[in-house]
């Protein structure tokens, strides 16, 4: 059995003594090992037509949260990764996933889009003293024309929703229905 001390002096030895080991820096991609993301997309578009409560709970089987699952369902459909059908079964609108925006990341181009310039369009008719400017201005040929007398297109229907009273336009609706076919009200 050896003594201590020599014991102690190659315990010490090798303390003093630095560590050679070469650390190789690699660049590793980052593997999700749990993306529940992606996996929701994938099954939603491998079981398309599957009904909602169907695979949050089969998803849930496979190991994901049931709250994380049905929140990812609502936002794929509110981002048109998914859509519902007239049965309300969930359908793929593409073949690969794709990262969901952040509300955050929507609400900033919503206010882009929001800021762009806007320009007013004036509906309302020109007065006559504007007419008769606009005319003096143009010269020519404008100031043969008599713009106060000129007539303006407008339909007899037009003349007559203008004209008519909402009793008279519930009685012309009656009759147009009895006329017509259907119900009166």
């Amino acid at each position: 059995m050896p003594d201590i001390q020599t014991e102690m002096q190659k315990i010490l030895q090798a303390w003093d003594q630095p560590e050679t080991t070469e650390t190789t820096k690699e660049t590793t991609v980052f593997k999700p090992t749990n993306n529940v993301t992606q996996a929701t997309f994938n099954f939603i578009r491998d079981n398309s037509g599957c009904a909602r409560h169907d695979a949050i709970r089969l998803l849930v089987q496979k190991g994901h949260k049931k709250s994380s699952v049905s929140s990812l369902i609502g936002q794929m459909l509110r981002q048109g990764h998914i859509w519902k059908d007239s049965d309300g079964l969930l359908r793929p609108n593409g073949k690969e996933y794709t990262p969901i925006k952040s509300s955050k990341t929507i609400a900033n181009r919503e206010k882009k889009v929001k800021k762009a310039k806007s320009y007013k369009v004036i509906t309302s008719k020109p007065s006559q003293k504007a007419l008769d400017a606009a005319a003096e201005a143009m010269g020519g040929i404008n100031m043969l024309v008599d713009h106060s007398h000129t007539p303006v297109y407008r339909s007899k229907i037009d003349a007559i929703l203008d004209d008519i009273s909402l009793n008279d336009a519930h009685e012309l609706y009656r009759k147009l229905h009895q006329y017509f076919g259907g119900l009166p009200k």
